[in-house]
């Protein structure tokens, strides 16, 4: 007896002294993490969605995993400040990590649309356009929840009247962590400039500050 419990001590206390275990998305097991489109690592193969609203944009995101590495996006946003609306899809894949962060590229290309709204801008004006937009994401995780760094260049090639251009680098912050079950929250806040030429709409340059709520959910 004496020697069956001095065996179930010593296995107590190796195992109590065992560094934790990681699941495959390099979060703590026991310790879920919310499965983010927004960060820079990849699904896994699962699926996720988002959606947000704020200020200036509301829109929705669905991903899937194609395989361990790479991700297919699309989404839908509209700048209701603007009465924009883009239509893409993405491509992202994880790239490396170093201190900490992982690092992630994202390919984004879509139909973009102007309803040529001037509640809020006079210089609008309805137009149609092809968007390509490359990115650089940083994540890391904090506790429960991620903290995502983007900067993305949105360039948009404009088609209406004699066409022009539209350039709009944005870096953004985000933070996002589990709520319920599968069900994720969080915020994200950025700053970009836009400008352009041709006869782009809104071709002025100027920044454009942005605060959305975000609500996400693993769906497998």
């Amino acid at each position: 007896m004496t020697r069956t419990c001095a065996a179930l001590l010593l296995a107590s206390a190796l195992l109590g002294s065992a560094p934790a275990a990681r699941a495959a998305d390099g979060g703590l097991l026991g310790a879920p993490q919310p499965r983010s489109l927004l960060g820079a690592e990849s699904l896994g193969g699962g699926s996720a969605a988002l959606a947000w609203a704020g200020f200036a944009s509301l829109g929705a995101s669905y991903g899937q995993g194609l395989s361990a590495q790479d991700d297919l996006l699309a989404s839908v946003e509209f700048d209701w400040s603007s009465t924009e609306l883009w239509l893409s899809g993405a491509w992202r894949r994880p790239v490396g990590s170093a201190g900490g962060w992982d690092l992630g590229l994202r390919l984004q290309a879509g139909w973009y649309l102007d309803f040529g709204g001037t509640w809020i801008h006079d210089d609008n004006l309805g137009d149609r356009g092809l968007l390509l937009a490359p990115a650089l994401v940083l994540s890391s995780h904090a506790g429960d929840g991620l903290i995502s760094l983007t900067a993305a260049v949105p360039v948009t090639f404009t088609t209406w009247r004699d066409g022009g251009f539209l350039v709009a680098p944005k870096v953004s912050v985000g933070y996002e962590t589990l709520a319920y079950g599968d069900l994720s929250l969080g915020v994200r806040a950025a700053l970009g400039w836009r400008g352009g030429g041709g006869d782009a709409p809104m071709r002025t340059g100027r920044f454009e500050p942005e605060l959305l709520v975000l609500v996400g959910y693993r769906i497998f």
